[in-house]
Parts: structure tokens; sequence; C-alpha cells
């Protein structure tokens, strides 16, 4: 009796897996041992704190002459100089006026920090009338009025 091809092919492979199963070729296969991650060197940037020479770190041949710090003061806003706070403009409702002092528009009883030639000043808005404004500055009032043109 003939037996088709495709069940030749089969018994085959069959008996190659129970052959490959007895001989101990199936035994279960060993974890090999994580490789070790590759180390990435750090760049080290070395600025010196008073000034001398520094290694500029992507072209580590080249010297930089460095300069010193300035130093530098955190101090509070200044609260004198009212003399450089300028009334630019006047708007808002009768109700809610508005004045626009060195480009920062603040209402009645409002504080604010404004930037001047003169440095930063703590500027608080007393009062605001038709023409003018009523500021105070470190305990110093000065009334700014609008600048005429002729």
């Amino acid at each position: 009796m003939k037996t088709p091809r495709l069940f030749n092919i089969v018994l085959n492979l069959s008996a190659i897996v129970v052959l490959s199963a007895v001989s101990g070729n199936s035994a279960p296969a060993t974890k090999a041992a994580p490789e070790a991650e590759p180390v990435i060197p750090q760049s080290v940037f070395s600025i010196p704190t008073n000034g001398g020479a520094a290694h500029d770190p992507f072209f580590p041949n080249r010297i930089i002459q460095a300069e010193a710090p300035k130093a530098t003061t955190n101090a509070a806003p200044r609260t004198s100089n009212i003399g450089c706070l300028v009334l630019k403009g006047l708007s808002g409702t009768p109700s809610k006026p508005l004045a626009m002092i060195n480009g920062y528009t603040m209402t009645r009883g409002e504080e604010s920090e404004i930037t001047t030639e003169c440095g930063k000043l703590l500027v608080h808005c007393v009062d605001i009338t038709t023409n003018s404004a009523i500021v105070e500055v470190g305990g110093e009032r000065r009334e700014l009025r609008l600048r005429s043109n002729f």
C-alpha cells in the first residue's frame, strides 16, 4: 500500500523530534549572563570662580581666559528717586479711574513695582484725579501731573 507523500514528511519530522528529545539535545538552554551597560563618560565643565584660565569643554586644547565675576547685590527695591516717575496718561471711568505711570497701568490703592531709569521703585497709587495721580514711594508722597506739549 502506498502512503501519501505528506504523511511520509510528517512521520520523518516527528521521528527527528523524538530522537532529539531522547538524545538530550532538548535540554533547556541556560540564560547567558546579562551584558554590562556601557559606561557613558560625563562632560566636565570647570568654570573658575575668581577669574583665570579655563578649558573649553568642546575643544580641550583651547584655553579661555575667564573674567572674575562681578559683585551683585540682591537689595530690596529702591524706595527713593520718585522724580523718575512720569504720568503718561489717564483713563478709565469716573468710578474706577486708571493712571499710566512709566508704562504701568495702576488704579486707586494699588501697589506695584515699577522699573524706571533710576531702578525699581515700589509705588503705591494713593489717588487719581481728573488731571493728576498722587503716588507714594517710600513714605514720600508726590502728585504726578500730565505733561503739557505747549
